[in-house]
């Protein structure tokens, strides 16, 4: 059965390819459909009128069959519109011919070439031809209806089978069309869906620019020009310099995580996930911000196994970790701690990153991941990342993950990513249970000095 389905599949698409347009693709379609559907009864009715003593009408039938081959063969060498016209125009005669010698009802087929003319074609002179044409036909055969007196009139259930196939032709071939349109409806209303969240997506990258780009760039310029006096004065400051260093920094990776952001979010790109460990992403995260970790005399430990992966755009997970890393950074308290650690459940790996630090309140909390921040400073008066929690939140939910919050004001935060979990035989992944809303403490033991972190 699904071979004959096959080959039916591979008949009805004969010179349909993928470079053609929708419309064109299901217009060849149709006039396949239209040219196999009449093959077989068109054979079949020959040789019945044939044997029943209706020669003219059996050569008729054979006539409309070996055109409706005629018009696969020109459908195979993509001559769509040769095809169309024999359709249409040879289906036209040979009813017309039967309707007029034999008053067979053939008459209705004549109507069904009408409707096919007008979904098949654009050009409304081609509807208005056919129009014409047909409305002379029908006049003429009940005008004259016995012009031939020298053969048998077709049976009454003969009439009856071609009055019942041609109504049926309508309605299928008006549903047919009216799929396409209705289709292309959905099409068109999920791509009004998908630039409504484009727009949105850039109405947040404009603000982003707006708060967290221009503003940075104008101290920037205010720094530079006082280096350039200090240089100027022999009077040069090397926490100055390290001050400027770190503000570039910061800022290079706001315009990173801007342009992929960007570059995935105004094309429509969606995330490609794939199996990727967690813990070496941290630790060149960590890497990164060994300074500002040493300035502050932060205490960082890392306590994730070496197996444990998850399913995720690495990219996008980069981004992620290193905004909450540095969150947690920015807001923790001089000779703080900082923790990140795992825990699992039935469908994600969660990562925790634990600080204490200022925390935040509730009020602001619950809007953290849905409006984007102004920039704030933190503990020692670092700049911000730019993007935010905003960006995170729409990188995760890109990777079917999820986010949660838990802090406390004075005393400190945990952000929570959940994301898929990497399948993996039990053996090789030590399973924490901590469900993402029951995670609320995990202190971290650091063994090194201060402004290091430790890896477990």
């Amino acid at each position: 059965m699904k071979r004959i389905q096959n080959y039916w599949n591979m008949l009805t698409h004969i010179g349909t390819d993928t470079s053609m347009s929708y419309m064109d693709f299901k217009r060849a379609h149709m006039v396949n459909l239209i040219a196999l559907l009449c093959i077989l009864p068109a054979f079949y009715f020959s040789i019945t009128n044939f044997v029943e003593q209706r020669p003219l009408l059996a050569l008729i039938n054979l006539s409309n069959g070996l055109c409706d081959i005629a018009v696969l063969f020109f459908q195979y060498h993509r001559k769509h519109n040769y095809a169309k016209l024999m359709l249409l125009g040879s289906n036209f005669i040979f009813f017309f011919a039967g309707a007029m010698l034999y008053q067979n009802g053939a008459e209705y087929f004549l109507l069904c070439i009408l409707i096919s003319s007008t979904l098949l074609y654009e050009d409304r002179r081609i509807h208005m031809l056919f129009a014409l044409a047909v409305t002379l036909a029908m006049i003429l055969i009940y005008i004259y209806p016995d012009l031939n007196s020298f053969e048998q009139p077709v049976p009454v259930l003969r009439v009856l089978y071609n009055i019942i196939c041609s109504l049926i032709f309508i309605v299928v071939s008006v549903n047919f069309f009216l799929k396409i349109i209705y289709s292309n409806m959905r099409k068109i209303e999920d791509q009004r869906q998908t630039l409504q969240a484009i727009n949105k997506d850039k109405e947040k990258i404009f603000s982003i620019i707006a708060h967290d780009i221009k503003s940075p760039f104008a101290t920037l310029e205010t720094m530079v020009l006082a280096l350039e006096q200090q240089v100027l004065d022999n009077s040069v400051s090397a926490d100055f310099i390290r001050q400027l260093h770190l503000r570039i920094v910061q800022q290079n990776q706001v315009l990173d995580d801007l342009l992929q952001w960007g570059s995935s979010s105004l094309r429509g790109m969606a995330a490609a996930p794939s199996p990727i460990a967690v813990r070496p992403v941290i630790v060149d995260i960590l890497l990164a911000f060994e300074e500002q970790i040493t300035v502050k005399q932060l205490k960082v430990t890392v306590d994730i196994e070496e197996q444990e992966e998850v399913m995720v755009n690495k990219d996008h997970l980069v981004i992620i970790l290193r905004n909450f890393i540095s969150n947690a950074i920015k807001f923790s308290y001089v000779t703080g701690e900082i923790g990140v650690f795992s825990s699992q459940d039935k469908h994600f790996t969660y990562i925790h990153i634990k600080d204490q630090g200022i925390g935040i309140q509730p009020s602001t909390s619950a809007l953290l991941f849905n409006v984007i921040q102004r920039k704030s400073l933190g503990t020692v008066d670092e700049p911000g990342t730019g993007l935010g929690l905003v960006l995170c939140k729409d990188l995760i939910e890109r990777n079917k993950g999820v986010v949660n919050i838990n802090s406390t004001p004075n005393k400190g935060s945990i952000f929570t990513v959940g994301l898929p979990t990497v399948e993996s035989p039990p053996h090789d992944i030590a399973t924490k249970s901590s469900p993402l809303s029951q995670v609320k403490e995990k202190t971290a033991t650091p063994q090194k000095t201060a402004g290091s972190f430790e890896i477990h």
